[in-house]
């Protein structure tokens, strides 16, 4: 079963939490940093999906996979 856009959201926001204890600061919408997964350089997009239009590399919490990931992520499995 799929999340709703709410769903995902507060999903998100916990996530984040956690991720700013892991990572000793906190991060917001477009801020950059590394992939949590591959550590590429890219920019946060809290606020979307990962496809935020001008972001480039975003990265994003997947819940088909469970873990922050990036568009990089996403091309390595696919190539």
């Amino acid at each position: 079963m799929y999340e709703n856009k709410e769903q995902y959201e507060t999903l998100v926001r916990e996530k984040v939490v956690l991720l700013e204890w892991s990572l000793g600061h906190r991060i917001h919408h477009q801020d950059t940093g590394s992939c949590p997964r591959c550590g590429s350089w890219g920019q946060f997009d809290i606020q979307g999906l990962g496809f935020a239009a001008g972001i480039g590399n975003s990265i994003y919490y997947s819940t088909v996979y469970d873990e922050w990931r990036c568009r990089v992520c996403d091309y390595r499995m696919c190539a």
